[in-house]
């Protein structure tokens, strides 16, 4: 009985330890580099900015550019993932600008990530702000990046397929200086319910087999 006891005891703990096991690398840009993150750009850019030094990730450009950051997680299959972040900025109202973060999913190790990017396909969009009216100011100073959901995009949550990517994005053409610096960016994920219902009940009939056969 004891040891029953036990072993559903290291089940709740297994239960528990599974609801947060997405991370990422340098989320806060606290090594003051680009540790954990890759840059990735429009191959049509030029003079594009990637800045880690001041303990935020800044990019800034005053020319034509579509650039930024990107990192990936193994995450199971299965997952429910969100992001948030912290983020200010600046895009210049007298020319396109357009700033965003955002999350997507791929069961392929070896997806071109960076393409995915630059693409930047509605749903793989979490939060964004432009100078055509979505999510105004177009100067801001720092607060949740979730205030400024795309309204066809995937609200900073997917369903992880093995591997989730978190992409920030700068892009604009010409005019003044435009810019965005992210700060605790932060990746958290939870197991469906019916996966977390699935592997208690099959540990507890593990235990319901140990226990028939003592």
């Amino acid at each position: 009985m004891k040891q029953i006891r036990v072993f559903l005891s290291v089940v709740i703990c297994l239960l528990f330890v599974s609801v947060a096991h997405a991370s990422l690398i340098n989320g806060d840009w606290s090594t003051g580099d680009e540790t954990g993150w890759t840059e990735w750009r429009a191959s049509w850019g030029y003079k594009e900015i990637w800045d880690a030094s001041g303990g935020v990730g800044k990019l800034s450009t005053k020319d034509n550019a579509s650039f930024g950051w990107y990192q990936v997680v193994a995450v199971p299959a299965g997952t429910n993932v969100t992001v948030d972040a912290l983020w200010s900025g600046h895009l210049d109202s007298g020319n396109p600008g357009w700033t965003e973060v955002m999350l997507f999913t791929s069961a392929n190790p070896l997806e071109d990530w960076a393409a995915r990017c630059d693409a930047g396909a509605v749903g793989d969009i979490a939060f964004k702000k432009d100078i055509w009216g979505m999510n105004p100011p177009t100067d801001w100073g720092w607060e949740l990046a979730s205030l400024s959901p795309h309204p066809s995009g995937n609200y900073g949550s997917v369903t992880s397929l093995g591997y989730v990517a978190v992409g920030l994005k700068l892009g604009g053409f010409g005019g003044d200086e435009k810019w965005t610096s992210w700060d605790n960016i932060v990746l958290t994920g939870v197991p469906e319910p019916a996966t977390m219902l699935l592997l208690g009940l099959g540990l507890m009939g593990l235990a319901g087999v140990r226990r028939f056969k003592k």
